[in-house]
């Protein structure tokens, strides 16, 4: 859509523009609008080509920063719909990391120290470390996330509680993450079926404004006719 919009504005508009012009006909305010656009485009062509590339690149390198990747974990939680399934999908890979590793027989602090490094959001990674440390200290790791309600549900808490209390933590947690990844594969899926027809209004406001613009002088050409 952008593409094809941008070739119209370069090459379809000025076209029209100087039909309009040759008429003497009144531009109205929603194609001037078109035609500044159209204007901006074509005296700035150059300069978006080179900008463009240089901008992605100069954000793929900021994001891979320390600073970067903490600013893109805040706006990935605060996302509506997008937070909710980062919720959904970092609980899930943590309890299919920690439930594989203590299965493997790998000492509950290692496997929580690995599983910090998988996860790619420091906000989960934090509270990995946090629960490492309280079980150094001979602390129960459920509290730990039971306390971190906003980044783990509740229900993985309380699963690794009844875990640790019957020795079955692994078993616990597979469940949580067969749970978990049921439920991303289900949102992600919802959020497809949601897209499309929000999309296709979105392609049709644009078109739809842009017919408007277009066909309105026609109509001062007719009456100059």
């Amino acid at each position: 859509m952008v593409a094809i919009g941008a070739l119209m504005m370069i090459y379809v508009v000025p076209t029209l523009l100087s039909t309009f012009e040759e008429i003497g006909v009144d531009i109205p305010v929603a194609t001037q609008v078109i035609v500044s656009l159209s204007n901006f485009l074509r005296g700035n062509i150059i300069g978006i080509l080179i900008a463009l590339p240089i901008i992605i690149f100069g954000l793929r390198k900021a994001f891979q920063t320390t600073k970067g990747r903490h600013i893109l974990d805040v706006v990935t939680l605060r996302t509506p719909i997008v937070g909710k399934i980062a919720q959904q999908f970092n609980t899930a890979r943590t309890a299919r990391s920690l439930a594989s590793l203590m299965a493997s027989g790998v000492q509950v602090t290692a496997a929580l120290d690995i599983t910090s490094r998988i996860l790619q959001n420091h906000y989960y990674s934090d509270v990995l470390r946090s629960a490492a440390e309280e079980i150094q200290k001979g602390n129960k790791m459920s509290e730990v996330f039971a306390r971190n309600e906003k980044l783990y549900s509740s229900l993985l808490a309380e699963m690794m509680a009844v875990g640790e209390e019957t020795g079955n933590t692994s078993d616990m947690l597979e469940e949580v993450a067969l749970f978990y990844e049921g439920e991303v594969e289900t949102t992600t899926k919802n959020l497809s079926t949601i897209i499309e027809p929000i999309l296709m209004v979105v392609i049709g406001i644009f078109v739809g404004f842009f017919a408007f613009a277009m066909i309105q002088p026609l109509y001062g050409v007719v009456d100059a006719i």
